[in-house]
């Protein structure tokens, strides 16, 4: 991507100024490009999420194979005896250490699940069987577009084509059916000879209740095929094994982990039309595919199977039918589970086990169903609305002119919430982890970075606020105004986490239908804001006392960073007491954003960049004169919610500027081997050979100066951390995405700024490539991290969307391809496809809507250069609707007199004439 470089490119400065991006790799920034599909070697690490919200941790292959079967159990607390080595688990270690598909991913998290599916071909008196994964088919490609995998496998010389679309149902603002413990593999088949062909497709699937228990005293596990409207299934239970003296012995299997149940289902009525369909309890030798079809027997000649629980029990579901040539055929597997309850907790109180009322909580699926079978039930009945609805989504995301590699990254992190980093209770209150594992509470100074799961799915993101950060007992403490920054696990405050809870609380307002939501949490909020203004001692609009951060550390002093956040969330107290008619509260915010909006440059500009400067009666870890990731967060936070300036934009530029300048790094893992004097480990983020956005650096000194009592290191990492020290030789995703959403958001269209912006986010993309690690796990301080669905913002700078429900006001501003430009949408309501074309010097664009609704009283678009405006004529079904039109600094805004509301299947077109 760029290069070559010479000594005197890094002459006083580890990285280049120039960074000598080749002309391809600039052009394919925001060049549609082709899917990535991955094949070979590429597949070694392929490990997508393909459950259900909360519902734990279900990865697919890149063979189609499902593996890390994590959904038994879940981890209370942080492993322990892992000696601070960088390679350890929950210090981000599989990121230099990727584990490939079906290795052991830690010694805690998940079984070891035998499954698997196959298909038998006969044709022209030959009958061939063949298991669909690389080991059937060497030839086998992956193409990821979270939230299904599709796999393909095809031979020359075979006679049929197979494709796998493999999810678990995900629909944009439909929390509940995206949060079902299901996965379902449609298996696609394609007769590709010229002659009929009988095709046979199987599964079979270990029943692994309580997988971690042999105690065959315990109790026995049993396999029961049911047969129901729309579906068949092989129900997997555990059960006491027998009764003895009024006692069921083995009693105690309820309390272990795993007790439940799954179910192997296929989604078709056993009499649908040219489908045969049998079943097997039990399968004698699940490693010979070949035999299994064999084992198959008539529905009504099914038996329970039962084994003990030091055996094994396998069952298998078979569908059978015809076809001719060119023929096609679908057929849907879901594998469904209920595991609800948290079990074998132990006496610890540390962590999750912390959760205030822990002991009652189970997982959300505990109120909507009562078994596996429940589950596969409420698929089948909802199969067309959940298995279309996931299809749509799919198509209406990628139905866009924005880059294939930009869809796929900014998507991919919110698979994190269909991971062990996040879970739902039964009372409605969320829970997450920072990631797998790591570290608890929600953490507000992590949580605030992630933009994806505000938008996509709001209602949860409204429980956060609602049930943990504004929830006095568990979050919040209302004589304060302290939002604890892990909850109830630490009651603490930190400076960052505090203001990043203000500004969401704001964004949840903007991604709700009406005020309610605001009006029920806005008195705790209005006392989160007050007590920042209280560490704000001088009133002048800047903190300078001791400020916690997302860094593990306290830094005291005024920097441009955590001054820029109190600032944003004095701007977003500012709109909120304007809607809740708090005037005076309104205008004491605004009072200090005047002051430290001109302070904070007077004091921490430096002509390039803003600084920070420590207090010096205080020795601890600070930035000082070095270029700081964060330095303008909170302005970029003021973009994603669309509140105006707390910096101004000339500063705001210069220092987005000066970080692109002296902080992106063609080759960013070998910087931090290079920059010896500062840190004496760091943990590995980025390797040597690829690019990334380093956190801190110091062009114009104070290095040495940054952790007191540090010690210059060799050039060699060593492999045991030693403690927080900053991170900053590190890159980290999150911190990243912000950037380059910011310095998107900051531009116009063609401004050099948004392709640094791309380059920042691409190079994320390209260090997650398939050949060197798994693409759909984005790691900091652990898998799937959720600072990383900051990649989101990207997306939403790239459309230059805008958006407050309870307004009735939806904007677009696209940052790239402008004359002609299509990109998805989800609002409070609705989710649709916006467009925008300019042709004969004239703009004209759309708003088809594709699922729910959208209410709406004003809608604004940027003016696109080179063309004219003096009248919208908008048209909906058809009709023209009246409406009131005017400019405003280069924005075109069509205000509807009466409101309008448009539902899915409808389109509304606005034209510009002049």
């Amino acid at each position: 991507m760029a290069g070559p470089f010479a000594a005197d490119d890094v002459d006083g400065h580890l990285i280049p100024a120039d960074k000598k991006l080749t002309p391809e790799w600039v052009a394919s920034l925001t060049q549609r490009g082709r899917a990535e599909v991955f094949s070979g070697d590429q597949l070694k690490y392929v490990g997508m999420p393909v459950g259900g919200i909360g519902c734990g941790q279900l990865y697919l292959a890149g063979d189609g194979r499902l593996w890390l079967w994590d959904i038994f159990k879940c981890n209370y607390t942080r492993e322990t005896g892992h000696g601070q080595r960088i390679a350890a688990f929950t210090l981000g270690g599989h990121y230099a250490h990727p584990v490939a598909a079906g290795q052991e991913y830690t010694k805690r998290n998940g079984a070891d699940v035998a499954q698997g599916f196959l298909i038998r071909v006969k044709a022209s008196g030959e009958s061939t069987t063949r298991t669909l994964d690389r080991m059937g088919f060497p030839d086998v490609t992956f193409r990821g577009e979270y939230p299904i995998g599709k796999v393909t496998y095809a031979e020359q010389g075979f006679p049929v084509e197979t494709k796998l679309e493999a999810f678990s149902p995900f629909i944009p603002l439909r929390t509940k059916d995206s949060a079902l413990p299901a996965t379902v593999m449609a298996y696609t088949v394609t007769n590709t000879s010229k002659a009929s062909v009988e095709v046979d497709l199987g599964s079979w699937m270990q029943n692994a209740t309580c997988p971690y228990t042999t105690d065959a005293a315990l109790g026995q596990r049993r396999n029961r095929v049911v047969q129901a409207d729309g579906r068949v299934a092989v129900l997997s239970t555990v059960e006491p094994t027998t009764v003895s003296q009024g006692k069921r012995r083995g009693a105690g299997i309820k309390d272990k982990h795993g007790y439940g149940s799954t179910t192997l289902t296929l989604l078709h009525d056993a009499s649908e039309a040219g489908l045969t369909v049998s079943a097997a309890a039990s399968l004698t030798d699940p490693d010979s595919p070949a035999g299994l079809f064999d084992q198959a027997a008539d529905l009504a000649q099914q038996q329970d199977a039962v084994q003990p629980l030091n055996e094994w029990l396998v069952g298998g579901l078979f569908a059978a039918f015809q076809l001719a040539p060119g023929e096609s055929r679908t057929v849907e597997f879901a594998i469904t589970w209920y595991f609800p309850d948290y079990n074998e907790k132990g006496p610890r109180r540390k962590q999750m086990l912390g959760i205030r009322n822990f002991a009652k909580l189970r997982r959300h699926y505990a109120s909507w169903f009562e078994s596996a079978d429940d589950v596969a039930d409420y698929l089948c009945t909802n199969k067309s609305r959940l298995l279309d609805g996931t299809r749509q989504w799919n198509k209406t995301w990628y139905d866009s002119t924005l880059p294939y590699w930009l869809l796929d990254r900014s998507f991919i992190p919110l698979n994190c919430i269909a991971s062990q980093a996040f879970h739902w209770f039964d009372s409605g209150r969320p829970y997450a982890w920072e990631g797998v594992d790591c570290c608890p509470g929600t953490c507000t100074h992590v949580w605030h970075y992630a933009q994806a799961l505000g938008r996509v799915f709001p209602e949860l993101e409204r429980a956060f606020r609602e049930k943990v950060d504004f929830k006095a007992g568990v979050g919040f403490h209302p004589q304060s105004g302290i939002i604890g920054h892990r909850g109830e696990i630490h009651a603490t405050p930190a400076t960052d986490g505090q203001a990043g809870s203000i500004l969401r609380a704001f964004r949840e307002h903007q991604m709700s239908a009406d005020s309610s939501f605001l009006k029920r949490i806005w008195p705790n909020v209005k006392k989160a804001v007050e007590f920042l203004i209280r560490e704000d001692a001088d009133g002048n609009g800047l903190l300078e006392g001791k400020q916690p951060h997302t860094l593990d550390a306290s830094w005291y002093g005024p920097m441009g960073w955590l001054s820029g956040m109190y600032l944003a969330a004095l701007a977003a107290g500012e709109a909120m007491a304007i809607e809740m008619g708090d005037t005076d509260f309104a205008m004491q915010c605004r009072t200090l954003i005047d002051r430290g909006s001109e302070k904070i440059v007077a004091e921490l500009f430096d002509g390039e960049y803003f600084i920070h400067k420590p207090d010096p009666a205080v020795r601890a870890l600070n930035s000082n004169k070095g270029c700081h990731i964060d330095q303008v967060l909170g302005q970029a936070w003021m973009k994603q919610v669309g509140l105006g300036r707390v910096i101004p934009k000339r500063e705001t530029v210069s220092a987005l500027q000066s970080l692109w300048k002296y902080n992106f790094a063609p080759d960013a893992g070998q910087y931090a081997l290079d920059h010896v004097q500062i840190e004496q480990a760091f943990r590995w983020y980025a390797m040597p050979g690829e690019a990334g956005l380093v956190m801190c650096t110091w062009p114009k000194g104070g290095a040495t100066e940054a952790i007191p009592g540090d010690r210059l290191r060799s050039e060699e990492n060593p492999p045991v951390y030693t403690g927080p020290g900053g991170y900053f030789n590190e890159c980290m995703n999150g911190f990243e995405y912000q950037v380059a959403a910011h310095m998107v958001y900051e531009a116009e269209p063609g401004d050099p700024l948004v392709e640094k912006g791309l380059a920042i986010a691409k190079a994320v993309h390209e260090r997650y490539g398939a050949d060197k690690r798994n693409p759909y796990n984005e790691i900091e301080c652990s898998d799937h991290y959720a600072r990383s669905m900051a990649s989101y913002g990207v997306f939403l700078a790239a459309c230059g969307f805008e958006y407050h429900g309870p307004k009735g006001r939806i904007g677009f501003a696209p940052r790239v391809s402008p004359d002609n430009f299509k990109a998805p949408f989800i609002t409070a309501e609705g989710w649709g496809s916006f467009s925008q074309n300019v042709a004969d010097g004239q703009q004209s664009v759309s708003i088809g809507m594709h699922h729910g609704k959208l209410a709406l009283n004003e809608f604004v678009v940027d003016q696109v250069e080179n063309t004219g405006v003096s009248r919208a004529v908008v048209v909906v079904d058809g009709n023209e609707i009246p409406v009131k039109f005017q400019t405003q600094q280069g924005r075109s805004v069509v205000r509807f007199l009466n409101g309008i509301e448009l539902l899915a299947g409808q389109t509304m077109s606005v034209r510009w004439t002049t």
